[in-house]
């Protein structure tokens, strides 16, 4: 068997393995969610699950934009491809997977699997700087329910140092070139400001396609529609960007749910918060396995070519 065959099938495995642990989480769980989605309402969770799917698509462009501005320019089936079987791995335990996955899809490609890498690594930096941003449409709800919450102004000016110095970030992707050890000794040099700009003005997007989802279980739940979209909103970054940080627990499971919780609890309190929390955590679980089925299912016959066919610098 070629080394080449071998690594394709690790892929896979590693996707099948991910995909029966989801399955058996949800399984497991199934009756609870169905209590909440009978409280919340079938329309409302189903308009909540298509906010958080198409929420998710602005950061495949980005992310798409940023390898084009590295150097790769991935026709839409291959990155659509690469993106959402990568992107699932994040539902394993530590927070290296994805980056190794989107490496080890290169070799296919025939591109430089640092390239792939690193800009998995940049999207996921300049998420966190669109995540904070968009996170400041709760401050006014949180800052009137405690002062601490005034320490993500801080938190905002110092994330925006990649902006400001895009620099410091390609040391930080030369950091991951070297611990993946991969990239043929070419280091990552990121593309203009103009460019960090748009993708995270396509993230910023993103944020807020998918926070809408918390608002709107947050109306069906009680709670007022102006504070449910601001909260609801930036509650999500705000809960997703904490989940980035951590690299132990499968897609920040655990912290995100903390850091939602505690800016909801300035909306809603007691079966309704924890309703909200978890039905929320379940739909995005649930639109990352249908969405990364459905392009798999599309895409079941694009293979990946190797650079001169399916990539263009």
């Amino acid at each position: 068997m070629t080394r080449g065959r071998v690594f394709a099938l690790l892929r896979w495995a590693a996707v099948v393995l991910v995909l029966a642990f989801l399955g058996w989480q949800l399984w497991r769980v199934r009756h609870g969610v169905g209590d909440s989605l009978r409280q919340v309402g079938w329309s409302t969770s189903a308009l909540a699950a298509v906010l958080a799917a198409v929420g998710g698509l602005p950061g495949f462009f980005a992310w798409r934009l940023l390898l084009a501005g590295l150097g790769t320019r991935l026709t839409l089936p291959v990155a659509a491809r690469v993106f959402f079987l990568a992107g699932i791995t994040r539902y394993l335990p530590g927070g290296v997977w994805p980056a190794v996955a989107h490496a080890a899809m290169a070799r296919p490609l025939g591109a430089p699997p640092a390239r792939l890498a690193g800009a998995f690594v940049a999207t996921q930096g300049l998420g966190v700087v669109s995540g904070l941003l968009v996170g400041l449409i709760a401050l006014p709800w949180l800052v009137a329910a405690g002062p601490v919450w005034w320490v993500l102004l801080p938190l905002l000016g110092a994330s925006l140092v990649p902006l400001l110095a895009p620099r410091l970030l390609e040391r930080l992707l030369g950091t991951a070139q070297r611990v993946l050890r991969r990239g043929g000794g070419e280091p990552v040099t990121l593309p203009g400001r103009r460019t960090l700009l748009t993708v995270t003005g396509l993230l910023s997007v993103g944020w807020l396609i998918s926070g809408l989802h918390v608002g709107v279980l947050a109306v069906a739940l009680g709670a007022s529609p102006a504070g449910a979209l601001s909260v609801g909103i930036g509650g999500f970054a705000l809960s997703t960007v904490a989940g980035i940080f951590t690299l132990v627990m499968p897609s920040g499971l655990g912290p995100r749910e903390v850091v939602l919780g505690l800016t909801l609890a300035t909306l809603l309190t007691g079966p309704g918060l924890i309703t909200l929390v978890a039905l929320s955590r379940v739909l995005i679980t649930v639109v990352d396995v249908v969405s990364t089925a459905v392009v798999l299912a599309a895409l079941s016959r694009t293979r990946i070519a190797p650079l001169a066919e399916g990539v263009s610098s």
